[in-house]
This record gives structure tokens, sequence and C-alpha cells, in this order.
């Protein structure tokens, strides 16, 4: 199942802590972590937290202390973009009833975290997570890139994708021996007024160098003229069935059709 899959993700990865509140469609994120970290033998803590906001805040303690941590839930928000985390937090799920698209737009606009939303997963998989193997590379490459930044990852998908089933290839746990290790720094760890206008210079600054990078710009699958002036441009399992809905007009290659691999940014 995609939940399964994102949970095998997060035990390759080498996360070191899980934390989860219950809540469908991604309930079974933190229990596929569990019988994976037994299966393994991966050195994982795992917990149900009360709630998502103590999930997250757990998740993100460990991160502070250069370990990777994941956190899967329905509901997300936080601040810690501004604080750049050593290891990172990633996000699993939520449910359908609210779309938490708007969530990592620019730190500029009120109550929004300034993080990246991902949802391709590697060059030839479109735009995704579209099936369960998708969403397992995708919780991987979040992990790379929330590291690379020191930034919060939120991965997005959908109840179709969390549901789904396919037969998903498993490798070995990737074991990072990093010892915990909290470094006292109150410019990087406290977003208090002396700091926080430095602290909001440098997000914007990683905001724009992810924006920049050329493996997160949108792909087009390029039509053949027939429809000049003319483009689709979808993304997540939206593309997957634009790009069914187009194969069955016979329309697929024959009008420009992009993919958007990174809502944001």
């Amino acid at each position: 199942m995609g939940n399964e899959a994102m949970g095998r993700g997060i035990v390759e990865a080498g996360v070191t802590l899980a934390a989860s509140y219950p809540g469908t469609p991604a309930s079974e994120i933190l229990a596929s972590v569990v019988t994976f970290a037994k299966e393994t033998g991966a050195d994982l803590y795992a917990e149900w937290s009360v709630n998502e906001k103590v999930a997250f805040e757990v998740a993100l303690a460990n991160s502070m202390c250069g370990r990777r941590a994941a956190v899967s839930m329905k509901q997300v928000g936080s601040t810690s973009p501004r604080t750049r985390l050593c290891g990172p937090p990633t996000w699993g799920s939520r449910r359908p009833g609210g779309d938490c698209r708007r969530r990592p737009r620019p730190p500029q606009l009120p109550d929004r975290a300034g993080q990246p939303l991902l949802r391709h997963v590697r060059q030839d998989a479109g735009t995704g997570p579209v099936q369960p193997r998708e969403a397992k590379d995708m919780v991987v490459q979040a992990l790379e890139l929330s590291e690379r930044f020191e930034l919060p990852v939120m991965v997005r998908p959908t109840t179709r994708v969390c549901h789904a089933r396919q037969n998903v290839p498993c490798g070995p746990p990737l074991r990072l021996s990093r010892p915990a290790r909290f470094a006292k720094d109150p410019r990087r760890w406290c977003a208090t007024p002396v700091f926080v206008l430095e602290l909001h210079r440098r997000l914007n600054d990683k905001i724009e160098q992810i924006a920049g990078a050329p493996e997160f710009a949108p792909r087009l699958t390029a039509g053949d003229g027939s429809y000049p002036g003319a483009c689709i441009i979808a993304s997540g399992v939206a593309w997957a069935h634009t790009g069914d809905w187009l194969e069955e007009l016979g329309l697929l290659g024959r009008v420009d059709f992009f993919q958007v691999t990174m809502p944001y940014p």
C-alpha cells in the first residue's frame, strides 16, 4: 500500500525517529515504519504522539540534534523553516478534506511556513506521488533535499496514492552513524526579534536556490504543433488522470503537456 511504501522509504532513508498522530489517510505510515524497522534491525524510535503538534515537535527536536526524523499526519504547521534544521523532518500525508498546498507558500505571507512542497519523484516518474513505488522514492528524496538546505520538506500524497497497492522493491536501511548532538546557537535557533530578520533573509535565499534548481523545473511532454499557443499544466495524481484522459482522446503527444514537479517554490 502507498502508506506502507512511504513507511519503508522512511526506514531505508536512515531516519532514527518517526512520530505520528493517527488519522486517515496517514495512519498506516507509522505502523509500517515499526514493522520494517523490526524486520531490518534499523535503529529507529517510533511513537504515537498525543497530537500532531507534539508529533512534529518530537521529530523537530531529533532533527535539531543532527539526526534524520519523519513525522506523518493529516494536518501540518510549523514555523521551523526559519530556524534551519540539521536533519530533516518530513511530512507524509493528510486527509483530502483540506488542501495543504497553500501551506508552504512564501514566508512573506501570513501563516505560511516557507517550506518546499515535493510532488515528483525521479526523472522517469512524472509528477507524483502517483503510485506507491514513487511515494517511497519521494520520501527518500525529500529527506535528502531537507538535509541539504536545512529545511523541513512536505510530501503531499492523496488518499488514492496512500491506499493504492503496487509491488514495491525494498532495499536495506541507510545506516548513518551520527551521534545526537545539539549545538547551542541562539542566532540559529531563537526566532526572537534580534535574530529573526537575518533568519528570514536566509530562508528567502534558500527558497530562491531551490526554485532555481533545474531538477525541479516543470517537465514537458511536447506536442506536435497541432495546438499552437495551447498547453495543459497539471501536477500530482491529477497529472496521471490527465495523461490517461489525453491518451483516450488521442491528444497525448499532440498538445504540450507540462508536469509541475514542485509546486512550491
